[in-house]
């Protein structure tokens, strides 16, 4: 435990600490590296803290499900949920439309050199593509 003498350290102190829980990756998972940094991507895009860093409340609420978010698509990747599930369970408790939900994932794999994720975007491009055809 640590005291600070004035608020404003506080208030460093535990954006550090928020720092340190939305960076922390699933330990002992066999996800890849880029797969990891994906998931982190998606679960920040789908709980966006901006603007709200001074509502305590609602960023450790935020954080709890950017948790789980986390946590469903590590179980995801290994094969212990499916994918489509998860997403339309997340899509609909987030009332995204589908071609938000799909330019979040997307985005989420955007530099990545793991094959699965190669692939994954490849696949999201054509459907966003197919998408805005329509």
């Amino acid at each position: 435990m640590e005291v600070f003498p004035r608020i404003e350290k506080v208030r460093e102190a535990a954006k550090e600490g928020v720092y340190e829980m939305v960076s922390s990756v699933p330990s002992d998972s066999g996800v890849s590296r880029d797969m990891v940094i994906f998931i982190r991507r998606v679960a920040e895009a789908l709980t966006p803290l901006k603007g709200y860093e001074d509502n305590r409340e609602f960023v450790t609420r935020a954080l709890r499900v950017r948790s789980q978010f986390r946590q469903e698509l590590t179980d995801v990747l290994e094969g212990k949920m499916k994918f489509q599930d998860w997403y339309d369970k997340t899509r609909t408790s987030l009332g995204k439309r589908v071609d938000e939900m799909d330019e979040i994932i997307y985005n989420g794999l955007e530099g990545l050199s793991d094959p699965e994720a190669i692939d994954m975007r490849m696949d999201f491009e054509q459907k966003l593509k197919g998408g805005l055809m329509k």
